[in-house]
């Protein structure tokens, strides 16, 4: 049977998938709650206590190790994202040869605006925690690019439950969360359906909240995305009609609309089931070994406690012990007219503690730790080899893991420079740089973390393996100059300077050496000559001094002769 065709224009079509959209929406937000209760996990241990869930004296100690090795791996990512001096790199498809450095600093201008870094942050935290995270990128006439990368909430983007891949999508929804004062604003346009803005009515809302769901629904017909919004708990029409989605660019005066939804999925793993629900972060890959330590944890610290209390009973010979009684307590000082035998619990063997570093270094491994797990190993075994390889190992693991980061930024810049390369040729933005770099050339585009930080940082690595034997050959000073540069991208230039002229004085140092040695010294008999005697001490100490400067820590060469 043909499966039976929608026309998403007409409000009654569209909103029937929009429902099945939210009832994802609905689990998407569940999931989100979970996992960020097992990343703070939050009790009340009154609480507990009173409901009975925990005893009296029993403690609960929570171990954070699903925020522990987020905040971990966020290192590697931030230093990719920060520690690049540009964020695109722009490759030439006409000529090979031709040299992007300038529009790779312009676009760096235009792409970190004021408060960037904010939501890049967000979606690799998102991805960490969830499995993945999701950016959005869109026309903003008030960033200097016109463009700007927002994230959206991992419970906010609606997507069918099978889908595997975005832009393979008919339809999705991005749910907004909208105040009063917004809703007015939206209300005032032209472009918003008023008589089902006036569906919204916030005084139906509890006290406690301030904020209206929304859907923004875009799916695609005739090649295009359209875009249109919705408030599917309250309106019985579209608030905006569907309309070609628009994000700033333009050929020639005219409108180009997207062919392809604006936002970009942030996977954290790859595997050979590429569902984008099943998709599995921090929160499910730690979930039981959290729960384990937090367990373990728990019950030695309350065996402790209840171990190093006093207890009491009475003497069961006592002829006075007629009467059951519990829940005493004894008042220090106190006179007792019974006979009372007093006795301690066992402390727990401390062996658990062993077990909660088993696991733990178990899951540090899980997590291509294997360097921290080597170094927190309690035994004699571990070598100077060993730490080593482990963190060679982490090492290649964690730059697989943020090239797969830098697939999906790919994705995102590239959509960021269409939007700025056509308001540039449009001349909706002043350039800044000879506007050959716009007409002249197609460019691919990639993040330039591959190669700023990863490449720049394996290179490095050899130089630094390669100095003691470099040092020694006449390529050192080039040598050293291209090490400081890679290693000091900020200051580096002023280093090289630095060298620069420090080997500029040594040069010259040398040869006025050499013509000084000339116009003192007799060639026939290799002593000074007439003219220079009466100065022999004060050459022979500027000699010196300037052989110190040429050669220092080294042997002395020979002096001009007496």
């Amino acid at each position: 049977m043909a499966k039976m065709t929608y026309n998403y224009m007409d409000y009654d079509d569209a909103v029937k998938e929009v429902h099945r959209l939210n009832s994802h929406l609905q689990t998407q937000t569940s999931k989100a709650d979970e996992h960020r209760l097992l990343r703070h996990p939050t009790i009340d241990i009154d609480a507990e206590q009173r409901s009975g869930h925990l005893a009296p004296d029993e403690l609960y100690i929570p171990i954070h190790l699903v925020d522990m090795n987020i905040r971990r791996e966020q290192a590697r990512y931030v230093s990719y994202i920060s520690s690049s001096r540009r964020v695109a790199i722009f490759k030439s498809l006409n000529d090979v040869t031709f040299d992007s450095t300038v529009l790779e600093e312009d676009f760096t201008d235009k792409a970190r605006y004021t408060g960037w870094q904010t939501s890049v942050f967000r979606i690799i935290d998102s991805m960490q925690l969830h499995g993945y995270g999701v950016a959005e990128v869109s026309l903003d006439v008030t960033k200097p690019g016109h463009f700007a990368v927002t994230d959206v909430n991992f419970e906010d983007l609606g997507l069918p439950e099978d889908a595997r891949d975005i832009q393979a999508c008919e339809m999705i929804a991005h749910r907004h969360y909208f105040t009063d004062l917004q809703l007015r604003r939206m209300a005032d346009s032209d472009d918003f359906n008023k008589e089902q803005m006036q569906n919204l009515d916030f005084e139906s809302l509890s006290e406690n909240y301030s904020l209206m769901e929304v859907q923004k629904v875009l799916f695609k017909k005739d090649n295009l995305v359209y875009v249109g919004w919705a408030c599917i708990d309250r309106c019985n029409d579209w608030i905006r009609k569907p309309r070609p989605l628009f994000l700033g660019k333009k050929e020639e005066g005219e409108d180009l609309f997207e062919t392809q939804y604006p936002y970009v999925i942030f996977s954290y793993n790859i595997n050979e089931d590429t569902t984008i629900a099943l998709m599995k972060g921090r929160a499910e890959l730690d979930e039981y070994a959290q729960e384990s330590a937090t367990s373990l944890l728990s019950s030695f610290v309350t065996a402790h406690r209840r171990a190093s209390g006093l207890y009491f009973a009475k003497d069961s010979n006592d002829p006075n012990n007629t009467n059951v009684q519990t829940s005493i307590f004894f008042t220090p000082n106190a006179l007792i007219d019974a006979n009372i035998k007093q006795f301690q619990l066992s402390p727990p063997d401390s062996s658990i503690m062993g077990a909660i570093q088993t696991i733990l270094g178990q899951n540090m491994q899980e997590t291509s730790q294997v360097n921290y797990a080597a170094m927190n190993r309690k035994d004699s075994r571990k070598t100077a080899t060993e730490v080593q390889a482990a963190t060679t190992e982490a090492q290649s693991l964690s730059a697989s893991q943020v090239a797969l980061f830098s697939i999906a930024l790919k994705k995102v810049y590239a959509q960021c420079w269409n939007i700025y390369r056509s308001r540039i040729l449009e001349g909706l933005i002043q350039p800044t740089i000879p506007p050959n770099f716009f007409t002249d050339h197609e460019y691919s585009v990639r993040a330039a973390g591959d190669t700023d930080v990863i490449e720049r940082q394996e290179k490095i690595n050899k130089m630094m393996q390669a100095w003691p034997v470099v040092q020694q050959t006449g390529a050192a000073s080039l040598f050293l100059k291209r090490f400081v540069s890679m290693l000091f991208p900020e200051d580096g230039q002023a280093y090289v300077q630095a060298i620069q002229d420090d080997n500029t004085k040594t040069q010259l140092l040398t040869q006025l050496q050499t013509i000084l040695q000339a116009l003192i010294v007799d060639p026939e008999t290799g002593k000074l000559t007439e003219e220079a005697q009466p100065h022999e001490q004060q050459l022979t100490q500027i000699m010196q001094q300037v052989q110190q400067v040429l050669n220092p820590g080294g042997q002395q060469q020979q002096q001009p002769a007496g």
